[in-house]
């Protein structure tokens, strides 16, 4: 919009072909995708700040219902509409819009919306005279108009020259003698000023201008809030502005009770712990801020549009599908289901899922509820493994008791062949050998059955540390393996038995030893804080693969040819009943982490 000096204020293009100032492309969901770079210079907000945003936003909360009613309805496309656009420093500047639907080639559905917008200067007002030769116009005028049941102005170059009986009634008032040949804007807030003085200038050129909510002054200054409709008609070779006003005061009050509402509905739905997103033809059409972080995302931006099966495990796919075409086509909640799904960045978490039917833009679409559940699965894990060491340690007294009877007498008597027979003593060795090791395998499986609080005392966990590595060295370094030690120099006093916290140690030392078969390095640290001991055993082994670490600790399970998965087992146990934690890192080819955690022995108050 430019100045023309000699005719007032004109458009360097007609409203069809206005100059665009601002463009602006839309989600289905009001979410700003695309902002041309003059966002700028028009209202002060770099694009980036503003991708990502809902258009609502930076709309003037009175301009929301205008402009969304605009913005997502088809049948109203090529609609030009006037409204207020926040800017970053100075309020809000008055835009003109024009408003266009992106379809998709393939299947005819809306895509995006597209808005050109205009900046509605303030440069220069109309000059309004009132022109008497038209006062006589009204006279010939149908007396339909006179009865009609909506207010009617006529006005040129927006000098009033007709008004009738319902519009009289809006306004309070009395005679329209008081009105005649003055300027319509005595009765708009100076806030719609500019916009009404664009909108007459449109009429004078023949233009029609779209639907615009204002507020006026009755007579008695009581303010009111009105939709304005006007269209451009001649009269007697002069060109005449037709209004029609009508009062939306009561329509205004619902619809700030509405948006009221929905405000507080978005916050609920904004602040809730759980994700709750809608699907929209596969994609997501809208997420709250939890599920935005739930699967990891900086902002909305990375997962709007999304398709929600890039997100979910595979042999979830065929039930998702069927679960949301049922919730669709039945409408009606499905109950809780199971899935797990990835993060952006590949993260592997669980969750429990609720489909509502809804709609979006008029059309079915699926409301969901999505709860993380990882940590609650997690401790189900723990449970079912802690389960199975429970059962272990009942079998395990029966067990031992049950083959160490026949064990010492099959011992017993070979000893005593042995004594009378002089040949075959390497078959000797080798039945004795195993049966040490059957013996072996039963004293572990007896840790997991008998009580252990009896033999509890105060230990320092270096001394215990120092006499397994002494114990392990020599075996350690006939395999090319060094072990080395770093250990604080205060106490690190723990309430122990001291037997089982050396049978936990050499366990993992040992396995340690067997996984690095070409040599390599053992490390092995202490730390000491307020409360807690912590210990790491690192080793440059052939590492723990991601698919069974989490098994590691499971009776009976093993990857050694030989082992009998008890070492482990039992070494869990331990550290549990010493209200300890142990947990393990590994990397395939680089090496395994085991870090425990024992409470640290308080002093005694005296």
């Amino acid at each position: 919009m430019v100045l023309n000096s000699k005719n007032g204020l004109s458009l360097s293009k007609s409203i069809n072909n206005t100059p665009v100032n601002l463009v602006a492309s839309l989600s289905l969901s009001g979410k700003i995708l695309y902002l041309s770079s003059s966002c700028f210079d028009l209202i002060g907000y770099k694009k980036e700040e503003l991708i990502g945003v809902s258009f609502r936003d930076i709309t003037h909360h009175d301009d929301i219902f205008l402009v969304e009613s605009s913005l997502f309805d088809q049948k109203q496309e090529n609609t030009c509409l006037v409204f207020r656009l926040s800017t970053k420093q100075t309020g809000y500047i008055w835009v003109q819009a024009k408003v266009e639907f992106i379809i998709s080639q393939v299947d005819q559905k809306c895509e995006e919306v597209f808005v050109t917008m205009s900046q509605i200067t303030n440069d220069q007002t109309l000059e309004y005279k009132y022109d008497k030769q038209i006062m006589s116009f009204h006279k010939n005028w149908p007396s339909l108009i006179e009865k009609a049941p909506v207010s009617i102005i006529l006005t040129i170059a927006g000098t009033i020259q007709y008004i009738n009986q319902e519009a009289k009634d809006l306004l309070g008032l009395e005679k329209d003698t008081k009105v005649i040949g003055k300027s319509l804007l005595m009765f708009i807030d100076k806030e719609f000023h500019s916009v009404v003085t664009k909108g007459l200038y449109l009429l004078s050129k023949g233009h029609r201008i779209g639907t615009s909510q204002q507020k006026w002054l009755k007579e008695n200054g009581e303010m009111i809030d009105v939709e304005l409709r006007a269209v451009p008609i001649t009269e007697n070779g002069k060109q005449i502005e037709l209004f029609v006003v009508q009062n939306i005061t009561s329509k205004k009050k619902f619809q700030r009770v509405l948006q009221q509402s929905r405000e507080r509905y978005e916050k609920i739905v904004h602040n809730s712990i759980d994700a709750i997103a809608v699907i929209y033809n596969d994609t997501w059409a809208f997420i709250n801020d939890s599920g935005v972080k739930m699967f990891g995302a900086e902002n909305y931006t990375e997962i709007l549009g999304k398709n929600i099966y890039s997100f979910l495990h595979k042999k979830y796919h065929k039930e998702m599908k069927d679960l949301i075409s049922l919730v669709i086509h039945e409408n009606r909640e499905h109950t809780i289901t199971k899935q797990s799904w990835y993060t952006i960045k590949g993260k592997h978490f669980y969750t429990e899922f609720i489909c509502i039917p809804t709609t979006f833009i008029g059309k079915p679409a699926v409301q969901v509820i999505i709860r993380d559940i990882s940590d609650r699965k997690h401790a189900e894990d723990l449970m079912i493994k802690s389960e199975k060491l429970s059962i272990a340690g009942q079998l395990a007294a029966g067990i031992a008791h049950e083959i160490r009877n026949p064990l010492t007498s099959i011992k017993g008597f070979l000893q005593l062949i042995q004594t009378h027979s002089k040949g075959n003593e390497t078959y000797y060795q080798i039945v004795f050998s195993e049966l040490n090791r059957v013996e072996a395998i039963l004293s572990e499986l007896l840790v997991l059955a008998k009580p252990t609080e009896d033999f509890f005392i105060e230990v320092d966990v270096r001394d215990i540390i120092r006499d397994v590595i002494t114990l392990l060295e020599a075996q350690a370094a006939l395999q090319n393996i060094q072990i080395k030690l770093s250990i604080p120099n205060d106490v690190a006093m723990i309430t122990c038995d001291e037997n089982q916290i050396k049978q936990v140690f050499i366990n993992l030392i040992k396995n340690s030893i067997d996984s690095m078969k070409d040599g390599g390095i053992i490390s092995i640290a202490i730390s000491v804080c307020e409360e807690y001991v912590q210990l790491s055993f690192k080793d440059e082994g052939c590492g723990i693969p991601d698919s069974i670490i989490d098994r590691i600790g499971e009776p009976f399970y093993t990857t050694k040819e030989k082992g009998t998965g008890l070492g482990l087992m039992v070494s869990y146990k331990i550290i549990e009943n010493h209200n300890g934690l142990i947990c393990v890192e590994s990397k395939v080819n680089v090496g395994t982490t085991f870090n425990i955690t024992l409470p640290k022995s308080q002093p005694k108050k005296s």
